[in-house]
């Protein structure tokens, strides 16, 4: 079984194998400002469209920020906020504890354990604690069975070693990133690990974003 993230007037789905097979811990690795976010947010909207129930936790944005980011993209969530389709769990709910949580008590909860899909943007350790990578991804891994997991996380503010255990244990991963070409700055979608899809997959997806219309998918590119 796949989860579609498929919307209307966007080929990202065409591009991505046509959908995440149920089962998989996918990673999106990438620098500050690269696009993590973005292409968890249009990930998440796709799957709400397609009626996919998620649950969305974020390391950055209190839930006020993250839906007028949403809307200026033109991936409104609010509808699916208040109907309790998607489950949104901010950076100021996790300071305001009076302890840190650990994983366990995340992937526990009765209200996440019952949607089909988490997000976790972006990997913090300072979120969680008693932290440790491999007990952190071994856990996720586990959870995401009938399920999809998406974290992100940005390679640079990890040691070499957190890295090469996300690496060897995600089923899943894809990387941002961007570079000049003709005094352009282009941004790509690299498909660097993607063993299971539901039809042909472009390995390197070129994009921009637009105001009210979100990711766009580039036509071609110069690679």
């Amino acid at each position: 079984m796949f989860f579609s993230f498929k919307i209307d007037g966007d080929e990202l789905d065409k591009r991505m194998g046509g959908g995440v097979y149920v089962g998989q811990l996918f990673t999106i690795f990438g620098d500050n400002s690269e696009g993590k976010t973005l292409l968890s947010l249009r990930l998440a909207y796709g799957f709400l469209k397609n009626g996919i129930s998620i649950t969305y936790v974020s390391s950055q944005m209190p839930v006020r920020e993250f839906i007028s980011f949403s809307d200026a993209l033109g991936y409104p969530v609010l509808n699916s906020v208040i109907s309790g389709s998607m489950l949104y769990i901010t950076p100021v709910f996790m300071l305001r504890r009076t302890r840190r949580a650990n994983l366990d008590e995340l992937i526990n909860n009765d209200r996440i354990k019952e949607k089909s899909v988490l997000i976790i943007d972006s990997l913090n350790p300072g979120m969680f604690r008693d932290f440790e990578i491999n007990s952190y991804m071994e856990k996720l891994r586990k959870f995401s069975e009938n399920r999809v997991v998406i974290i992100t996380a940005n390679q640079a503010s990890l040691d070499d070693a957190t890295v090469l255990r996300i690496n060897q244990l995600s089923t899943t991963i894809v990387t941002l990133h961007s570079k000049e070409l003709g005094g352009v700055k282009r941004h790509f979608i690299d498909l660097v690990k993607y063993p299971m899809v539901v039809r042909s997959i472009q390995q390197s997806i070129p994009f921009r974003v637009e105001p009210g219309r979100g990711l766009i998918v580039e036509i071609s590119s110069v690679s």
